[in-house]
């Protein structure tokens, strides 16, 4: 059930329901999400709490809806299960030792996967593919990206966040001060494709008209050189030929 508060993750006559509230982590979200995917936090809402992961603080529970530093965007209801307090606490209990403060990873072991698995192990179903969608496509060049951006969670516990914002663009938690936090995960000036600033940045593939040089050479001029030091070349040879 997208959007409300649906059943509030409560007891019914069906059983308890389960909620997947989810969360956009950057305004970009706002053209990521038609594509189906997105930078996303997730926690899994059962009677009245809701269970997610962070570096640093492991499995924890906080009120529904209200992640620190995250945009609520829409809570889904995903069935519900025979039972109550006692299965949750028993299933996030097994749980623990995979999603430990110290296994956090942005890519292979996030609050999405948490909820994935909690799901799973209450509903036998998993949680929509476009919700961590990114960090599946991720996986494919976490090589690429750096520790700390990686094992920092941009949600936790504390209402600052599990981490540093771990290089996301995050929503700040006040909204008397800028909507949201630019923390970039990389820095530098960079390389400007065919620029001819000779100064901190550096043509990448050379300038248009003679690749940096000082000199404003064509293309045409640099073939006469060297069709006119060819034909030098080839005339020096004969006429050693000649003396000989």
């Amino acid at each position: 059930m997208p959007g409300g508060r649906g059943y509030e993750g409560g007891r019914t006559r069906m059983g308890t329901v389960v909620l997947l509230n989810v969360y956009d982590l950057s305004p970009a979200n706002e053209y990521l999400y038609s594509m189906g995917m997105g930078l996303h936090h997730s926690g899994v809402e059962i009677l009245g709490k809701e269970y997610s992961f962070a570096s640093g603080g492991g499995v924890f529970d906080s009120t529904p809806k209200e992640a620190p530093g995250a945009k609520f965007r829409e809570s889904i209801e995903l069935g519900s299960f025979e039972g109550g307090s006692a299965e949750v606490s028993s299933a996030i209990s097994d749980l623990r030792g995979d999603f430990g403060p110290d296994r956090y990873n942005l890519i292979k072991r996030n609050c999405n996967h948490f909820a994935n698995a909690l799901v799973w192990r209450l509903l036998r179903r998993t949680i929509p593919g476009h919700v961590n969608r990114l960090a599946n496509i991720g996986q494919c060049c976490s090589c690429l990206l750096p520790k700390k951006l990686l094992e920092e969670s941009p949600v936790g516990p504390n209402s600052g966040g599990g981490g540093s914002g771990g290089g996301f663009q995050v929503y700040g938690r006040d909204s008397k001060k800028n909507d949201s936090i630019s923390t970039p995960a990389f820095s530098g000036s960079g390389v400007t494709l065919g620029s001819q600033d000779s100064g901190s940045r550096v043509p990448l593939l050379g300038s248009w008209r003679g690749g940096g040089k000082k000199k404003d050479e064509t293309l045409t001029d640099r073939r006469e050189k060297a069709r006119m030091a060819a034909l030098a070349r080839f005339e020096a040879k004969n006429a050693g030929s000649d003396r000989e």
